[in-house]
């Protein structure tokens, strides 16, 4: 069984994205100060905001995509790839709920472009652990957490899958933001 996932990107098939979930962290602070020094080059998840990898990669697919055309709103891929899991358009908002923090013990890793696993090796030297099963993240997501960040209805629920509700409400960002607020 493999535990992390490496996806080509549809429209892009030359580029890959590697998906992996560290559980039982003391913490990640390490992890995030190389992220933000620049010397590890990923997207750091916060686990309990992760429903299901598909989530992830429809998010990862995005940002890719929104890389190569030069329509990024963010500095980089990885922070891309964060800012598109959010449905706020405050980059600051999508980083805090969606970021991993120093004191979290699982982190949810997407790293572009990775052939070798080399920074995926760093990450696993930098945390002391290797990746758990990628699919596992499905019984570390904090229900409650999801449904106020994504102002998630009772009533929308009862229709549709959470998965369904949120790979939605990634895939239409800015449409579902733009009109907000216009009469």
């Amino acid at each position: 069984m493999a535990t992390f996932k490496k996806i080509r990107h549809i429209l892009y098939p030359d580029l890959t994205m590697t998906l992996a979930l560290y559980t039982g962290l003391e913490s990640c602070k390490e992890l995030r100060k190389s992220v933000m020094e620049g010397t590890v080059v990923a997207s750091l998840l916060k686990a309990s905001m992760i429903v299901d990898p598909f989530q992830v990669i429809v998010a990862a697919n995005k940002a890719v995509h929104l890389h190569q055309t030069n329509n990024m709103t963010t500095k980089n891929v990885h922070s891309e790839i964060l800012y598109c899991l959010s449905p706020s358009k405050n980059i600051s908002e999508s980083f805090r709920s969606f970021g991993a923090a120093d004191d979290d013990n699982s982190v949810f890793v997407v790293i572009v472009d990775d052939t070798e696993d080399k920074t995926l090796q760093r990450i696993s030297d930098i945390l002391g652990h290797s990746p758990t099963d990628v699919d596992a993240v499905a019984s570390l997501f904090d229900t409650e957490l999801i449904k106020k960040a994504y102002k998630l209805t009772e009533e929308e629920l009862s229709v549709y899958p959470v998965l369904d509700a949120l790979v939605s409400r990634i895939a239409a960002k800015e449409i579902i933001t733009t009109g907000k607020g216009k009469s």
